[in-house]
């Protein structure tokens, strides 16, 4: 069985891809492994056999991958499991809000795409950031960018509901 290529390869143009923030260490991974046979092994001696199920979950979680990519199409996502794949594609005309994000960490920012009711947060470096929000704005023009602060009531709304 052939690995799939990712949909944006053969594009031209740009392609931006983020970061991870923490990436996970080795031993966090070993020990997710062991809990996968801790599982497949306690649903195999224990009258628990539902354990299997979540081991085997867990399994194909531990060996998926997720590719994400920000293109002139728009924001891309391609999720690559033993058994199956899944591609998300969401296109600058259904993007309604970009978020920016300053975490003040010395290489990424975080940016939040929203569609819908639906939001994606990825970390970018920060002169990938510059070169997507001018990319959007190409796109997309109406797109709204906005800045996140620390203080989300600080723009006049309260949790306090108002009397009809």
């Amino acid at each position: 069985m052939s690995k799939p290529s990712l949909p944006w390869a053969d594009l031209t143009g740009p392609i931006y891809t983020p970061r991870e923030l923490k990436p996970r260490k080795a031993y966090v991974i070993y020990g997710c492994w062991a809990m996968v046979i801790l599982l497949l092994v306690g649903g195999i001696f224990t009258r628990f056999k539902i354990a299997l199920i979540f081991g085997a979950l867990y399994a194909i979680t531990l060996l998926s991958k997720k590719d994400v990519a920000v293109t002139r199409r728009g924001l891309e996502i391609f999720y690559q499991m033993k058994i199956t794949t899944n591609y998300n594609f969401w296109p600058w005309a259904e993007i309604n809000a970009i978020v920016v994000e300053d975490r003040n960490h010395p290489e990424l920012i975080a940016l939040h795409f929203g569609r819908g009711s639906a939001s994606k947060r990825f970390f970018f470096t920060r002169p990938d950031t510059e070169k997507i929000l001018v990319l959007a704005r190409e796109e997309h023009p109406g797109v709204p960018v906005r800045q996140a602060t620390d203080n989300p009531r600080s723009d006049g709304f309260s949790r306090k509901s108002k009397g009809i």
